[in-house]
């Protein structure tokens, strides 16, 4: 019997359409073909107006910037006086539903092994923090070929989890479920999509009844999202690899699983930032550094609570534990009800 987290389940009729269907010509992979071929990219028609509904309902033009020392920017307190939007009415979130997307491509061993030693202190700072909330947390991971949570790695079987799902409950196992499922190894598709796998995995028919993802999101709390990459997700000319869409794209299929609030989403990048950085002089050779990645900056800062960190840190601790902790506490914080 499958583990019913507690909290209200988003109905399938909330959320909105997303992307428009011309976006996905030649971009099959995901959901659609690991889900026995039902032919479904799980990404719905855009509104015409992708930055109007964000706008609309949560201020998004007025997202601030965030660091690693976990600073006053990148927080919100739900409302905007500054555009005459009226403060939004907030309350404390009593769940959590946090998707890690994590490259599983030839040049991220190091990286792997960086989020592997940092993730578990990063949910020990959370406990500190949301002692309350912590018995309601979701977790599921991602990697960047594929629109299913992973289940098992190329060497070890993950499941079953301790909450009979796809996904990952607080408790216990929490630590050596996230070790095995974080430990996805480098022999994933070069055509790394973060983006598209990450909207695809928890679109209507993925977190919807029977669904691979059932009963994931919930209405309860904040959806964080962890992004480590050490490549930009682009659409590539020659090869046509990448995430379709541009970044306004994104953000309104993310937030749309949030009733169009862009406060009720956490957004966590580890990706190639600007320097000064800690990637190699010349910052990107294919297979040291990483690639800078200012689509994947311009989505993470577009939400009000977002952290952007160097994933050639030598160390990723510092980043979750401090900036990142302090994003999830402040979204949980003035969560606005869907």
């Amino acid at each position: 019997m499958r583990a019913r987290g507690r909290g209200r389940t988003i109905g399938v009729a909330m959320i909105a359409p997303l992307f428009a269907a011309s976006c996905f010509a030649g971009h099959d992979r995901g959901l659609g073909e690991a889900s026995a071929g039902t032919g479904s990219s799980g990404i719905t028609p855009a509104q015409s107006d992708t930055t109007a509904m964000a706008d609309e309902s949560s201020g998004l033009s007025n997202a601030g910037s965030s660091s690693e020392d976990g600073g006053e920017d990148g927080s919100s307190d739900g409302g905007d006086s500054s555009t005459g939007h009226e403060p939004l009415p907030t309350v404390q979130c009593t769940t959590l539903d946090i998707v890690v997307v994590l490259d599983n491509s030839d040049t991220m061993t190091e990286e792997q092994t960086k989020l592997t030693s940092a993730i578990g202190p990063f949910f020990a700072s959370l406990q500190q923090q949301l002692p309350s909330v912590m018995d309601s947390i979701h977790v599921g991971v991602l990697a960047t070929d594929s629109a299913l949570f992973v289940t098992s790695t190329p060497t070890a079987m993950c499941t079953p989890y301790s909450s009979g799902a796809s996904w990952m409950a607080y408790g216990p196992t929490l630590d050596a479920e996230l070790a095995c499922a974080t430990a996805l190894g480098v022999a994933g598709d070069p055509d790394e999509r973060p983006m598209q796998m990450t909207i695809e995995a928890i679109a209507p028919e993925a977190v919807g009844v029977d669904g691979p993802h059932e009963d994931f999101l919930r209405e309860d709390g904040p959806l964080v999202i962890l992004i480590v990459t050490d490549e930009e997700d682009d659409v590539e000319e020659n090869t046509e690899w990448g995430s379709p869409g541009a970044p306004a794209d994104w953000v309104s299929a993310i937030a749309a699983n949030k009733g169009g609030y862009v406060e009720d989403v956490v957004v966590l990048s580890l990706v190639g930032v600007d320097k000064p950085n800690a990637c190699p002089d010349d910052q990107w050779d294919g297979i040291d550094g990483a690639e800078l990645a200012p689509r994947l900056a311009e989505f993470t800062e577009s939400f009000p609570h977002h952290a952007l960190g160097d994933v050639c840190a030598p160390d990723f601790g510092v980043f979750l534990s401090n900036a990142g902790v302090t994003q999830v506490v402040q979204a949980c914080n003035n969560y606005v009800e869907p």
